[in-house]
């Protein structure tokens, strides 16, 4: 075996244990004008540099665009905070990466399936793809077949949920992608939630720490 392929399947049992077990479905919605979809690419990594909202509810679906993401370590806030559990709020922490799975498109909207991968395994999901994400990828168009038909959850439509969730993942405050190179830093506001979130999924391993920084304070 040459060093290149010992290097690249070194971490890939830590890599896969990180992401596939305990993985759930989460749910994003958000109106995106057609220049800024068209940027999303099946297989691209993604970097999303603050904390993202979502919830573990899936109704109907009202704006053009559905992010539905895969992750085992979103945190799930509304265990812990009533104020938020209408909503089923989750967390996922702030410079988590993704690998677009699928782009699904059904009767004017947009599905787009996130897998949440560990920060040292963007080179192994670069290079790789499994029958566990065709498996996903399946659920999740199934997810979109069924719930295009259904009513919206009126929680979901609430001002304070729309403000928290109407943007598109990976991209900063001018519609352009997080860089991968660098991570960005969490604001002293943020730090106990970045913890927090750490915590309560239990995501303390060597294979999400990232050590690169950037001088981009833009959260």
């Amino acid at each position: 075996m040459i060093e290149n392929d010992k290097k690249f399947l070194e971490n890939s049992e830590e890599i896969f244990n990180w992401t596939y077990p305990g993985a759930t479905l989460y749910y994003k919605d958000c109106d995106l004008q057609s220049n800024v979809l068209n940027q999303f690419k099946e297989g691209q990594i993604l970097r999303n540099g603050y904390f993202l909202d979502v919830s573990w509810k899936g109704g109907g679906i009202v704006k053009n665009t559905r992010f539905i993401i895969a992750s085992s370590k979103a945190a799930k806030l509304y265990e812990i905070d009533p104020g938020v559990e209408k909503y089923g709020h989750c967390c996922i922490n702030a410079n988590s990466y993704f690998k677009v799975l699928n782009i699904y498109q059904l009767k004017g909207k947009t599905q787009i399936f996130l897998l949440h991968i560990p920060a040292k395994g963007l080179d192994y999901f670069s290079k790789v793809f499994s029958n566990i994400d065709q498996q996903f990828i399946d659920k999740a168009k199934k997810s979109f077949d069924n719930k295009i038909e259904m009513n919206p959850i009126p929680e979901l439509l609430e001002k304070r949920w729309v403000e928290r969730t109407d943007f598109p993942v990976g991209m900063n405050a001018y519609n352009n992608f997080y860089p991968l190179e660098t991570i960005t830093p969490i604001p002293k506001q943020g730090e106990p939630l970045y913890s927090g979130i750490r915590n309560l999924t239990n995501d303390n391993s060597e294979i999400n720490n990232s050590k690169i920084k950037t001088e981009d304070n833009r959260f």
